[in-house]
């Protein structure tokens, strides 16, 4: 209500994935169904899955004159669950029978092919820099998901922000859009605080997802990134609220991304 801006979905907390980037699980583990104490329960299965289904819906209806099959995620800051956030929609989605294409626009910390257990020798990198390479050879399925490719982000650029303003960027996107392969295409981008990655994407994309940690970002900053959307004329399609912690009352955070500082000491208290 604070932000005023369109709530596309929640996605609950769900206590398997907690540490998940800090212990560098694999996230596929937890969908193998191997009675493991470790994998996901099927009581946070059912849940998750039912809100992600309801955001697609809110995508969906969000705008019935824009067609939006090229989407751009990202978040304020780091550590608010957008990779992951990705990553579950994609999975829910290839399994109501969509076909699915995740790209890893995260070239400076990729985390996507780390969490799918996927080689990162050829991603998106290689094709805006290598005209030999074409897109084919650059997506990966992931494994037991007939409807579920990747494209990882490739050999790490010098110089990402260059790269994903290229002229071969835009045609890359444009081809994305008109191509009948997929019924959607989810990319993964950096944070948009203190990087221009993201809206650089979105602008070539149909539209802008922001992932709003309901515990771990300060309430100013998510207005600030979606005021960057609108100035840089991409289209905002809405946000997907994320629990990544249990509910506390004190939260004092501090987040590194790259040679960007994110330093944070406050009290606030949960809704």
């Amino acid at each position: 209500n604070e932000i005023k801006a369109p709530i596309l979905g929640h996605v609950p907390y769900v206590n398997y994935f907690s540490d998940v980037r800090e212990k560098k699980k694999s996230i596929l583990e937890a969908f193998s169904g191997k009675p493991d104490e470790q994998a996901i329960n099927s009581y946070d299965k059912f849940f998750y899955q039912e809100a992600l289904r309801n955001i697609y819906t809110s995508i969906r209806f969000t705008n019935s004159d824009k067609s939006l099959r090229v989407i751009t995620l990202t978040s304020s800051i780091p550590k608010e669950g957008k990779s992951l956030t990705n990553i579950l929609l994609a999975k829910t989605l290839c399994e109501m029978d969509l076909k699915i294409l995740q790209i890893d626009a995260d070239l400076r910390k990729p985390q996507l092919h780390l969490r799918l257990g996927l080689n990162n020798i050829t991603g998106l990198s290689n094709i805006l820099t290598d005209n030999e390479i074409s897109t084919t050879e650059a997506i990966q399925a992931v494994p037991g998901f007939k409807n579920w490719d990747v494209m990882t982000s490739g050999t790490k650029p010098p110089d990402p922000t260059r790269l994903l303003q290229s002229e071969r960027m835009d045609d890359f996107i444009k081809g994305l859009k008109k191509s009948k392969k997929y019924d959607l295409v989810l990319i993964d981008t950096p944070p948009v605080i203190g990087l221009a990655d993201s809206l650089l994407v979105s602008e070539k994309s149909d539209g802008l997802i922001l992932i709003v940690s309901t515990d771990q970002v300060p309430r100013n900053l998510p207005k600030e990134s979606i005021n960057k959307t609108l100035e840089s004329g991409a289209y905002f399609i809405g946000m997907i609220t994320n629990a990544t912690k249990k509910p506390q009352s004190q939260l004092i955070s501090n987040y590194q991304y790259g040679s960007y500082d994110y330093s944070y000491s406050y009290n606030t208290y949960i809704d």
